[in-house]
């Protein structure tokens, strides 16, 4: 976003009960901000964390809880608003992040690579990145999905896998997807397993 007024808003969220970057005004004007721990940490509350990075102008709410997520940035957007940072006209882009773990069959076994020949072992073709066809990973509209099956699960019956989603859209279509991000994510890795499970065996 462009450069928000983010001494204010940490004052602001000061008053709101968040655990916040100390800020210190300067002799020759502005302020100097002292961040909390992990670095970029501005403000804290529960298990929320909001973060800054300066030279990005990357202003990021995380936590582990999809509810307490969207409550504190919308607490952000509010009161970025009372203090004269504007998100309707500063932000260049949203964008949401949701790491995940599911679990599942052995995706894509049947779709094998014939290499006993060469290498004295057969490949199995295991998804890993899937990305919007349409989309441009250099504007703000991007969507990419990494399923990464979690080695130490392989011999289970069921795999657990790590489930990384980049999405970056209009505010209100992220905010829709974080809401209902347990059913999505299930939807779509179903979807591609059955395509996969389906497709004609090389």
């Amino acid at each position: 976003m462009l450069e928000p007024n983010y001494a204010g808003l940490l004052l602001g969220l000061g008053k709101r009960g968040y655990i916040t970057a100390r800020v210190r005004p300067m002799s020759l004007g502005g302020y100097s901000i002292t961040m909390l721990e992990p670095p970029d940490t501005i403000a804290v509350k529960g298990s929320t964390r909001i973060l800054y990075n300066s030279w990005r102008r990357v202003l990021t709410v995380e936590g582990s809880n999809a509810d307490e997520v969207l409550n504190v940035f919308n607490e952000v957007e509010e009161l970025l608003k009372n203090v004269g940072s504007n998100p309707a006209e500063g932000v260049l882009f949203y964008e949401l992040q949701v790491k995940a773990i599911s679990s599942g069959g052995k995706m894509a076994l049947r779709r094998s690579i014939k290499t006993e020949d060469i290498l004295g072992v057969e490949l199995a073709a295991v998804p890993i990145s899937f990305v919007s066809i349409n989309g441009d990973p250099n504007t703000t509209y991007w969507l990419q999905l990494d399923i990464k099956p979690m080695w130490t699960s392989w011999s289970s019956d069921r795999v657990r896998y790590e489930v990384v989603l980049i999405y970056r859209d209009k505010k209100e279509k992220l905010i829709n997807t974080l809401r209902n991000i347990d059913n999505i994510l299930r939807e779509i890795i179903k979807r591609i397993s059955d395509s996969l499970e389906s497709a004609v065996e090389v």
